[in-house]
């Protein structure tokens, strides 16, 4: 029983490998990171042959393997998205309607964070829409401020596939002139 559970943890922790491997391949392909894909899809292929081949090896009787290999995958999958997260590839468009909003544009402008302003008709007349584009690791930050300065604020945030010039971050202490 002992070699059938190391088995099964063995085979957990190949899961535990090449899924978040897989998971990163996603989102690098999405983005167009052609050698990084490749290199990623090795890696993930080789360790998940090696985990398939252990469950297969003695037939499909061991409840352990087949345990390793789904628990593996499903928390292989969870380490996936939050190592993403981490690592938080790509840019975001952050909209942000607030009743404060030429407040918070100077101070999203002197954190060097690119705003565009622009009047609008809300509800109950005019109010001014923020358009922010950054980069993703850089969300949290975002929200931060804005929260700061007007928790009641309204924000949507919308996942970019690309974004071409214009002002998206600035370089290390630089503020408003």
């Amino acid at each position: 029983m002992s070699e059938a559970l190391i088995g099964g943890l063995l085979i957990f922790g190949l899961r535990l490998c090449d899924v978040p491997i897989g998971t990163l391949r996603t989102m690098l392909m999405v983005k167009g990171r052609k050698l990084p894909v490749a290199l990623l899809a090795v890696f993930e292929s080789t360790i998940w042959i090696l985990a398939i081949g252990r469950v297969l090896s003695e037939g499909l009787d061991s409840w352990y393997k087949i345990a390793g290999y789904a628990i593996g995958f499903a928390t292989g999958t969870v380490l996936g998205m939050t190592i993403e997260s981490w690592l938080a590839f790509g840019k975001v468009m952050v909209r942000v309607f607030s009743e404060q909003s030429a407040e918070l544009r100077i101070k999203l402008l002197d954190a060097n964070f690119g705003v565009t302003a622009i009047k609008g008709e809300g509800r109950d007349g005019e109010v001014m829409m923020l358009f922010v584009v950054l980069k993703r690791r850089r969300q949290r930050e975002l929200l931060r401020y804005i929260r700061k300065i007007d928790p009641d604020a309204f924000i949507t945030i919308e996942h970019l596939g690309d974004a071409h010039g214009g002002f998206v971050e600035a370089p290390m202490n630089v503020g408003r002139a």
